[in-house]
């Protein structure tokens, strides 16, 4: 179920951010409760309410969207035979109103378990991990900028081997990195108190935003908490500029190949949003669904230029090493470039078409295989 876009006038960056969550969440959902797990949690580590227009239910806020989103798939996993599914909910949050906003709220919810902290995030760590005993873990950090100490985070996250999205705020950092009064929290959130040497060492053509993004994957990596970090941009509604990117990690395949699913979805709303909010008095030729879908062709996921991307970035690793198994080759590239596992599919047999690489398929096979060895062809 997708929020109500009328609650978010003026926020519709935040829109998107929600629809991205809940459809995420429903997928992952059905997938861990149907084998990997029968417990699934969820942690908001900012919970609010903060800037919601609807004050009696909370339907446009983060943590109610989750619990409806998460329980609508458990009732219907049950309805279907699958029994000793639960759901389990940690709310973290600082500002004490919004804490008793969220304590009554939890009194009104039956069914799943709820836990709420009072505080920081990077506070409350061990007692939210005293909560999470068993099960698959999703964790959702949505600050308002990133003054977060993240070393703790982060032993949090792989502790639990937790998926997560963090909302990293683009056009907030792109617009202060610069300044020498943010060089301590950009070091908390970085984990790096030394980050200015590198930052400065990165291509001068790249943004302050891009930067310290390549800056946070690599802080991520190299703490073990996530295998692929993709990420999806969202939006100033109604200008050229990225408001947030949605920063995804996960050890899984899997996760990757949904959280590509879901962000195709995602984006053509969001295109579908900025157009309606978009002066349209005058005459025009194409509805909204037909103005998303081109824009999605000539700049979204799959479009042409990020399929060349997608190829470039082929031939330039087997370049590199010689040759690569399918499975890696194609999440190498869906982590790093807007493409889903049958865009590589198909470049990688157009590339193979092309004589520019080389595998072999078992008949009838018509697409690469999970342990189908790719080399570059030979002269």
């Amino acid at each position: 179920m997708l929020p109500d876009l009328g609650l978010y006038k003026d926020r519709e960056q935040s829109y998107i951010k929600h629809a991205f969550l809940t459809q995420y969440l429903k997928a992952a959902a059905f997938k861990t409760l149907q084998g990997y797990s029968n417990v699934f949690n969820f942690v908001d580590a900012f919970a609010g309410p903060w800037k919601v227009s609807d004050e009696a239910k909370y339907s446009d806020a983060s943590f109610d969207q989750a619990i409806n989103t998460l329980e609508a798939v458990r009732d219907t996993l049950q309805k279907q035979g699958i029994s000793g599914l639960k759901t389990r909910f940690c709310f973290c949050e600082a500002n004490p109103s919004s804490v008793e906003k969220l304590k009554a709220y939890a009194t009104t919810v039956e069914g799943p378990e709820i836990h709420i902290f009072e505080g920081k995030f990077e506070d409350n760590l061990d007692a939210i991990s005293s909560k999470l005993t068993n099960g698959f873990t999703f964790t959702f950090i949505d600050p308002t900028g990133w003054n977060i100490q993240n070393d703790g985070v982060f032993a949090f996250l792989k502790k639990h081997r937790s998926e997560f999205m963090l909302n990293f705020m683009s056009d907030h950092i792109n617009r202060h990195a610069g300044f020498d009064g943010v060089a301590a929290s950009f070091g908390r959130y970085l984990v790096n108190p030394d980050w200015a040497a590198e930052f400065a060492s990165l291509p001068i053509s790249w943004s302050n935003e891009r930067k310290i993004l390549s800056q946070m994957k690599r802080a991520m990596k190299q703490a073990k908490i996530a295998k692929f970090l993709p990420d999806f941009s969202i939006m100033v509604p109604t200008k050229e500029r990225i408001k947030m990117r949605l920063l995804f990690g996960t050890h899984s395949a899997k996760g990757l190949e949904v959280f590509r699913n879901v962000q195709q979805k995602v984006e053509l709303q969001e295109m579908a949003v900025r157009h309606e909010l978009r002066d349209t008095s005058g005459p025009n030729l194409f509805s909204t669904a037909d103005y998303a879908a081109m824009e999605q062709q000539r700049k979204g996921v799959g479009c042409k230029a990020n399929r060349e991307k997608a190829a470039d970035l082929i031939l330039e690793y087997l370049s590199m090493y010689s040759s690569a198994k399918a499975d890696q080759m194609i999440h190498l590239i869906m982590e790093r470039v807007s493409v889903r596992k049958p865009h590589v599919n198909a470049i990688l047999c157009d590339l193979r078409s092309k004589n520019k690489i080389a595998f072999d398929l078992p008949y009838p096979k018509r697409v690469p295989q999970k342990d189908t060895e790719i080399a570059l062809a030979r002269d």
